[in-house]
Formats: C-alpha cells, sequence, structure tokens
C-alpha cells in the first residue's frame, strides 16, 4: 500500500501529463468501492486495522512471565516487612530455616482453601526449622487479624503495599515460595497447594 501510494505521488510531481490517465483509474477505484461487496470489504479491512492497534496498545510492555522471576536456584529477593500487630519480620532474618512464603488476600478463595493445610504443616515441621510468611497486600490490619483469629492460624501475617508482591511477580493469588536454609528458592507453586505437597516440599528441604 505504501508503494502504490509512492508511486501515486511521483507520477502527480514528476509528469503532470499523466494526470489524464491517472483520473480514469481514480474513477474506477470509486466505482469499486461503490459496489456494495467492495464497500463491506473496505469497512471489514478497516475495522481488523483498529482492533489490531488496539490490541497493540492493550498490551502490557515490557511484559514478563510471572514465572520467570524469583528464578529457582536462585537467592530470593529480600523484604522486610510488619505485622498487622507492628512487629517487623526480615526474610532475611529467617536464614537458616526452611521458609514457605505465601502471597494471598482474605477475598481469594483458593488461599482460603489452602490456608488449613498451611497451617498443619507449620504446626507439625516448626519445631525441625521450618517456619511461614504470609504476605498480603493492601488490607486492613484488623481484617487481618480477624481472618487468622477465626481460622486458627499461628504463623505470621505480613503487611505490604505492593512492592513485595511485584518483587516476587505474584501477580496470581495464591503464589508461594519455598525457600531453603541458604535463603534460595527451590520450589514455586501458583494456586491452592495441598497438605501432600506442602509436606513433600518441606520434608525435602528440612533433609538437606
Amino acid at each position: 500500500m505504501r508503494q502504490h501510494v509512492t508511486h501515486d505521488t511521483s507520477d502527480r510531481d514528476g509528469a503532470r501529463g499523466q494526470r489524464g490517465r491517472a483520473a480514469p483509474r481514480r474513477g474506477l477505484a470509486r466505482r469499486l468501492l461503490a459496489r456494495p461487496a467492495w464497500g463491506l470489504a473496505a469497512i471489514a479491512i478497516m475495522v481488523g486495522v483498529v482492533a489490531l492497534i488496539g490490541t497493540t496498545v492493550a498490551r502490557p510492555v515490557a511484559s514478563v512471565p510471572s514465572d520467570m522471576a524469583p528464578e529457582v536456584g536462585k537467592l530470593a529477593p529480600t523484604f522486610s516487612l510488619s505485622t498487622p500487630e507492628g512487629v517487623p519480620v526480615s526474610l532475611e532474618g529467617l536464614r537458616g530455616q526452611v521458609v514457605l512464603v505465601n502471597f494471598w488476600a482474605t477475598w481469594c478463595p483458593p488461599c482460603r482453601a489452602e490456608m488449613p493445610a498451611i497451617q498443619a504443616a507449620y504446626a507439625r515441621y516448626a519445631g525441625q526449622g521450618f517456619t511461614v510468611v504470609a504476605v498480603t497486600a493492601n488490607e486492613q490490619p484488623a481484617n487481618v487479624t480477624d481472618f487468622f483469629t477465626a481460622r486458627g492460624l499461628s504463623f505470621p501475617a505480613l503487611l505490604d503495599d505492593g512492592r513485595v508482591h511485584a518483587a516476587y511477580r505474584a501477580s496470581g493469588l495464591p503464589s508461594s515460595f519455598f525457600i531453603d536454609r541458604q535463603g534460595v528458592v527451590r520450589a514455586v507453586y501458583r494456586g491452592a497447594m495441598s497438605d501432600a505437597v506442602i509436606a513433600s516440599e518441606v520434608e525435602r528441604l528440612l533433609a538437606e
């Protein structure tokens, strides 16, 4: 299409005598577009172009799949957050323990479904060097406290403003990261985990 426009422009500027022959061609184009079938085809092409442009604009710039970061086998991004009561907890301070970093929300059904399994693993393996930190973003402290109290959850809940979620690419909830005693990410799960999955990962890392 660009070649056709360039060619027409060159003819107009370089050879005024060609106007007589160009006019019939333009008249033919108008007659073809005047036909219903051609008119509908032209409209369809324009709609398709607009849709393609809209899709391109809406696509996130430099999007990276969530499972690309943090990478398994590399150090977990460090962070320091506070509980609803204001007690600070840092991931670096948990070095030497096997840590499950669980990203969740009070409004997330799969998160609520897996909480009993996480609590059972915490109660069973805490004495062997396993701990859990449950990170939630933009929640009211009182809502988090009520959620944990109602379900008998005893592991720490941490309040995030969204930056730790972003660092871990935890856009889907729940997202869980198993971190070994050296602070290295060893397994990543997206979605609710079963009792068996949690127990298997924890026992494997505790045995190392």
